[in-house]
């Protein structure tokens, strides 16, 4: 029997650190943060802080259609149309599309306690906003408090604008945005994976060189060098 020909290298796999099972998906964290922005009820207890009534701002300049295709909205359920609303957005970084004809649909995890999910399930619509890199801090106040218990917007006085085909509001500043409906929602312990479907999408041109990244949550980064054949 002839010797195997591959060599085994002992020393190449010494180079290599184990990574803890819980910590492991940084090696695939798609990383491209995204604001999860929604709007939805709150019960009496949670109307102490003002909520956001009228954007500031009309549309970004430098924004450019990317021609989707409208798609059916889902009505308010009734039962929530005498509830006060709040408008809210969320940091989240686990956010891929899974498909591209005739619509671009994607796939994003969101806690089930948080409310922008809650939000999604009563009004079936939301949009996805690309934060720039210059909003890190944002990001990370956005994420520090819960949009139960604030208006995100008024307490950290966000300028914003409204999304043209459904009734959320984009924070001033992102690079671009996606506006979706809600095709189906799977839960999976505490996460639930919200499937959407893009209605209409915006963006800055050359916008993904401006986007920023998360591993966690010491390394942030974004794009560098462009490589082309």
């Amino acid at each position: 029997m002839k010797a195997s020909s591959i060599h085994r290298s002992h020393k190449s796999i010494q180079s290599y650190d184990e990574i803890q099972p819980n910590e492991v998906y940084c090696l695939q964290n798609p990383g491209g943060v995204i604001f999860l922005c929604t709007r939805g009820s709150v019960s009496d207890s949670e109307t102490s802080v003002p909520h956001t009534s009228v954007p500031h701002t009309s549309l970004p300049q430098d924004s450019a259609s990317l021609g989707f295709s409208p798609l059916p909205h889902t009505s308010v359920p009734r039962d929530y149309r005498d509830l006060p609303q709040r408008y809210d957005f969320a940091p989240l970084s686990w956010c891929i599309p899974y498909e591209y004809e005739p619509v671009s649909k994607l796939l994003v995890v969101c806690d089930t306690s948080h409310k922008t999910f809650h939000d999604i399930e009563e009004n079936r619509v939301f949009a996805i906003a690309f934060p720039s890199f210059e909003m890190r801090a944002l990001i990370q106040r956005a994420g520090s408090v819960s949009g139960f218990d604030v208006d995100k917007f008024d307490h950290f006085n966000v300028s914003c604008f409204c999304a043209k085909t459904i009734d959320v509001l984009i924070p001033e500043g992102v690079v671009g945005w996606m506006e979706c409906s809600l095709e189906r929602i799977i839960i999976e312990g505490t996460s639930g994976i919200l499937l959407g479907a893009v209605i209409k999408g915006f963006a800055m041109p050359e916008s993904w060189k401006r986007r920023i990244h998360y591993l966690n949550d010491s390394i942030w980064y974004k794009p560098s060098d462009l490589i082309s054949d």
